[in-house]
This record gives C-alpha cells, sequence and structure tokens, in this order.
C-alpha cells in the first residue's frame, strides 16, 4: 500500500523535484559556524569549532578544530568518519528555497524528509585507480539510506538565479558524485551519461519495482534528486 500510494501520488503530481537537494555549504560559511562536532573512525565524538579548513583542487583535505575546552585539533579526511557542521541563519534561509519542491512532493514538510539541523560531510575515496580520501558535503540527508549523493567539487552547472548572494533558482550540477549506503567508495554520475547509466550503476537494487514506474522517456536528468527520493522510500527495505 505504501509503495501504490507514492507513486499514484507522483504520478498524478505535476511538479518536478528540480535538483532539491540541500544547498553547498561554502568553506566561509562553514569556518562561520559557531557549533561543530567530528566523530573519528573510531567513533570518539570531539565538539568546538572550525578554525580553518583545507581545500585541494576544491577538495576537502583537512579541517583544523578548536574544542569547547580549548585544545586544538587537526583532521585529515582518512581520519575522520562524520564532520558535522552547524550552519548560519543565511544558510537556513537558502536551504529552505528548497522546500516547496519537496514538500510538494507528497505532502510531506521539508524538515520531516531533510536533516537540516547540521550540514554533513563524511569520509569517501575519490574516483580513481589512487584510494585518496576526501571529506564530501552529502547532499540528501534525510534520504540516504540506500544512495548518498555527494557535491562534485569539478561539477559545471547550469544557469541560475541569485538574490542578495542567495541562489533561488537554476543551478543544476552537471555531476555528482555517488555512493551505495555501507560503501565509502564513490563513483562519478554524470548528466550526458545519466539515462544510459544511473539505473544500472546507482539504482540497481530492486529494479522490478523501481524501472517500472521509470522508463527511459521520462528519466531525465533534472529529477535526480526525485529519483533518489523515490528509490530510497521503495527500496530502502530490501535485502
Amino acid at each position: 500500500m505504501r509503495t501504490f500510494t507514492l507513486i499514484y501520488l507522483l504520478l498524478l503530481s505535476s511538479i518536478c523535484f528540480g535538483q532539491s537537494f540541500v544547498p553547498v555549504l561554502s568553506v566561509d560559511g562553514m569556518t562561520a559556524s559557531k557549533e561543530v562536532y567530528v566523530i573519528k573512525n573510531d567513533g570518539t565524538k570531539i565538539e568546538g569549532k572550525i578554525s580553518s579548513a583545507t581545500l585541494v583542487n576544491d577538495i576537502l583535505k583537512s579541517v583544523n578544530i578548536k574544542s569547547k575546552d580549548g585544545v586544538k585539533y587537526k583532521f585529515k579526511a582518512v581520519d575522520i568518519k562524520i564532520l558535522a557542521v552547524k550552519p548560519t541563519d543565511v544558510f537556513q534561509f537558502e536551504q529552505s528555497m528548497t522546500a516547496g519542491s519537496i514538500q510538494e512532493l507528497i505532502g510531506r514538510e521539508f524538515d520531516q524528509v531533510v536533516d537540516q539541523e547540521y550540514v554533513y560531510y563524511e569520509q569517501a575515496i575519490l574516483p580513481g585507480k589512487k584510494n585518496k580520501f576526501a571529506l564530501m558535503q552529502l547532499l540528501n540527508p534525510g534520504f540516504d539510506h540506500v544512495v548518498k549523493v555527494y557535491k562534485d567539487p569539478n561539477a559545471n552547472e547550469t544557469g541560475s538565479l541569485s538574490i542578495s548572494g542567495v541562489k533561488v533558482t537554476g543551478g543544476i550540477d552537471k555531476s555528482y558524485l555517488v555512493c551505495d549506503t555501507g560503501s565509502n567508495r564513490a563513483v562519478l554520475l554524470q548528466k550526458k551519461k545519466y539515462k544510459k547509466e544511473a539505473q544500472s550503476v546507482i539504482f540497481s537494487k530492486c529494479p522490478d519495482i523501481f524501472n517500472k514506474y521509470y522508463g527511459d522517456d521520462n528519466f531525465n536528468w533534472r529529477d535526480f534528486a526525485e529519483h533518489v527520493y523515490v528509490y530510497d522510500q521503495l527500496c530502502s527495505e530490501q535485502d
């Protein structure tokens, strides 16, 4: 019944999801945050504030954190499982601009679908033959039970409209880095190869259910966030 209801509402709706992932937090936004925490590979949690961050080719490689008791730490990406950053009010406003399309999807409030309190960075292995670790921003917190979508630091964008520095329309990335939940090895997913590769490379867990409702004719890149959300709802309980 849950599956039927979800798909029925999706098919009736004329609203596009429009790539409604959470917006990307800049390094300035990260360092402006008053509250962060790190979970190390061994499970240790350290709370504090970011004093600086190191990027190589726009890839987050390390962060310096001053803990609440004044201790200074430097963490490399390989040492961190999760970095959680509590964003400023300005970023939360930008994030709220994406609420409409998610709420329209099946009548759920944005904060019931997406975890808005923190921006999450997770350790992942970049695509390629060498095991290069990076901290990548998770773009689908709250509907990441099957697939995790990360910002591709090298992605190009379609055109966008900004007001007072806040992006309100457009700006759809032409590529993302994607991992199966439970794995930290990312694969590159590109707009130009989406129809050909996505259903076999990414959405492969319950093809009999998922592919029934998403044929080639309506499997478009602009709806990638919708596909991820529906896949999460349909396939998260599949073995």
